[in-house]
């Protein structure tokens, strides 16, 4: 159960509909939230249409009266209600209102002496026990309090005692900057409390007008802000709306989803819930996705055993939370305790593909291939897997059973792929010599004899299927990919013409002169292109029409290139995508062929 309190030090910042506003949106996602309205002297929660109980019903003053009455807790469902039909997934709404609003509400408060409460009549505990009521009837996940404005006993128990995190929304001016001081720092003072931990400050500029700060009068006033309130952030801002549904107190999450009002409303829960551990959902989203540059800046100064403990604390025995904490310590360098980690989540039956994925990996600083291969195998059975998931996994198989590329080309991860990731995975495929290319041959094989298949689409697989072929020394077969009769040179493009011209030089052992002329004539003079791969192919294409200066000074191009870019580059020289060392080796073979040896490419049949 996570606490916060929404505090104004003056009126007029829009408060309580920012409060109703995150509490609709944290239910609309799945949690579970109560609306506790201790804005006493002027209530405002369930004045919202949505939010009004079928008939007045009691709350915090009558709770309060009653116990100052017969010295003992009342049970706190009789002052709850719970809102129907507004949550989704599983979330669920309640409200414990400030009272019932009749004549003897205004009595009832006015009796309430708070000093006295808790000088006299346990007021500390009592308001402990109502937390722990709270949670032990409702089990909320956030309890979100209402606070009255300005300087009030009622402020203390409602920024200082009660709440895991204070939301401070604040007009941009002398007033309120005067006013917050104190209150903040009797916040950040705090040592009451029965948690250790301090209380968070979400920081939040509210009914901003939508203004040209040309004389930075805004950005002097904030910069002011942060100095002496002490905070790091930028301050969230919720810009003023002018539409007459707020007169009507309209919840904008529900009503009006897509209005900037909304997402600024959006904004500010995504801020409460990523610093909330408890959250699975918050901790799990904080894993998965890329932080903000909130989420960074506050996460940047907290050691890491400080995380990883915070998450332990909640969620040691949820399979998935470790594995994604697993995951971003592998990130930030913590070997060790990513395995760990990885171990344990595996151990608690989280065995998702990405999670046996990983397994393979850690494995694979180890012994036991039978159990890596099987690990991969059983990732491959989900349909769901993306394509850089898929790359793990040939790169994994590729190491340690390469003689299993085919087999898993047949995997339900592999049937479920799409067409515009299969040129990516078979490229990672074709890095593997004989076995890797009979995979990618056969997996683009299927998606090119697809009926439903782009046009343009079926053009870069064909491409991509004949370099595969001829590296298998499938000649014949690459050559019919572009027609049963020869095609002629000006219709082809510069990357078909090589490749049809490698073809069928490896059919008929004699490079076709006028393919090669063609790719040459197709290069520009001036169009420097920074790849090695194509300076390769464009030496060879020299010395097929006999130019050797040019043939050398495209080898030595490309063998530049590759010391700039040491990454895995396609060779035509072996047609499989080759490490940086094995290109500039291929290059050496290609520069004995100009310079007269008597070697051909070593994809050719000996």
């Amino acid at each position: 159960m996570h606490v916060v309190t929404f505090y104004s030090f003056k009126g007029g910042v829009g408060r309580t509909l920012a409060l109703v506003n995150v509490g609709l949106q944290l239910v609309k996602t799945g949690r579970r939230v109560l609306l506790v309205d201790f804005d006493l002297e002027a209530p405002g929660i369930n004045t919202f249409d949505l939010l009004k109980p079928r008939e007045p019903n009691v709350g915090m003053v009558e709770y309060v009266s009653d116990f100052v009455t017969t010295h003992s807790a009342p049970d706190v469902n009789d002052f709850i209600y719970e809102v129907l039909g507004v949550g989704q997934k599983g979330g669920r709404l309640w409200v414990m209102p400030a009272g019932k609003g009749d004549e003897s509400y205004s009595r009832k408060l006015s009796d309430i002496n708070w000093q006295k409460l808790y000088d006299e009549f346990h007021g500390f505990l009592m308001f402990e026990d109502l937390k722990a009521q709270w949670e032990a009837s409702f089990k909320p996940d956030y309890v979100l309090i209402d606070s009255r404005t300005g300087y009030t006993d009622i402020g203390g128990i409602c920024t200082r005692q009660l709440p895991d995190a204070v939301v401070v929304l604040f007009f941009p001016n002398e007033q309120n900057l005067a006013g917050l001081k104190p209150i903040v720092s009797s916040i950040s003072n705090e040592k009451t409390r029965a948690k250790k931990e301090p209380i968070q400050l979400h920081y939040v500029m509210s009914n901003v007008p939508d203004l040209d700060d040309e004389q930075e009068i805004l950005s002097n006033f904030v910069q002011r802000f942060k100095e002496q309130l002490k905070f790091e952030d930028l301050p969230l801002v919720i810009h003023r709306y002018d539409s007459l549904l707020l007169l009507n107190q309209a919840p904008f999450v529900i009503e009006r989803p897509k209005s900037r009002l909304a997402k600024e409303y959006k904004q500010l829960t995504e801020i409460i819930t990523e610093q909330n551990i408890e959250d699975r959902e918050a901790v799990v989203q904080r894993l998965t996705k890329r932080p903000s540059f909130r989420m960074q800046a506050r996460f940047a100064n907290l050691p890491k055993q400080d995380q990883v403990k915070k998450i332990l604390r909640y969620h040691a025995h949820d399979g998935e939370v470790l594995y994604l904490l697993a995951m971003d310590l592998k990130l930030r360098g913590y070997g060790d305790e990513s395995e760990s980690l990885l171990k344990r989540s595996i151990e608690l039956g989280y065995r998702s593909p990405q999670a046996l994925l990983a397994q393979a990996e850690v494995k694979l600083q180890g012994k036991g291939p039978t159990a890596i291969v099987s690990d991969v195998f059983e990732a491959f059975q989900n349909s769901d897997l993306d394509e850089d998931e898929l790359t793990r996994g040939i790169q994994i198989i590729r190491q340690v059973a390469p003689e299993k590329l085919l087999e898993i080309t047949h995997s339900p991860a592999f049937n479920s792929l799409e067409d515009s990731s299969v040129l990516l995975v078979a490229d990672e495929l074709m890095s593997c010599k004989e076995e890797g290319l009979q995979a990618a041959c056969d997996l683009l094989s299927r998606h090119y004899k697809r009926a439903d298949i782009n046009v343009r689409l079926q053009e870069e697989i064909q491409g991509s299927l004949s370099l595969a072929l001829i590296g298998l020394s499938r000649f014949e077969e690459a050559m019919k990919l572009f027609g049963r009769v020869r095609p002629a040179p000006q219709d082809l493009d510069m990357a078909t013409c090589f490749n049809y011209g490698m073809a069928e030089w490896g059919a008929t052992d004699t490079p076709p002169k006028d393919m090669f002329e063609r790719v040459i004539f197709l290069n520009r003079e001036d169009d420097e292109i920074d790849d090695p791969n194509f300076n390769q192919c464009l030496a060879i294409a020299f010395w097929v029409i006999g130019n050797k200066q040019n043939a050398i000074g495209a080898l030595e191009e490309a063998k530049e290139q590759i010391v700039e870019k040491p990454t895995a580059e396609f060779s035509c020289w072996r047609y499989m995508k080759v490490s940086p060392s094995d290109f500039q080796e291929d290059c050496e073979s290609i520069l004995k062929l100009i310079n007269g040896e008597n070697i051909r490419p070593m994809f050719f049949p000996k």
